[in-house]
């Protein structure tokens, strides 16, 4: 008997850490669609139009990562670090490939 309310009292335990881990994740994707909605209707009201591409690169630029200088980037705004060895791999966009080897 005190197995089966121990497994019981588990299972409700396990069952309310998935419903709070739900109830966060639509937290965080509402919050989301509230700040890219604040973006478009900025970009809508300054009468440039938002096109999520541009957006990232310039995001992905500002923090050493973009390749070549996208809108609103200037050469100040990018930090020293990219120049970095890591950063000059991600400014290459010419990899279509990857080849996978096998370690044994």
């Amino acid at each position: 008997m005190t197995d089966t309310i121990a497994k019981l009292l588990r299972t409700a335990f396990v069952a309310g850490i998935a419903l709070v881990g739900m109830i966060m994740a639509a937290i965080l994707l509402a919050s989301t669609a509230v700040a890219l909605a604040i973006v478009y209707v900025v970009a809508k009201l300054r009468g440039k139009p938002f096109v999520a591409n541009t957006y990232w690169k310039r995001s992905q630029t500002r923090w050493g990562f973009g390749g070549g200088n996208a809108e609103g980037a200037t050469a100040a705004a990018a930090p020293a670090r990219s120049t970095s060895g890591y950063a000059n791999r991600m400014k290459r966009s010419d990899i279509v490939d990857v080849e996978v080897r096998e370690l044994s």
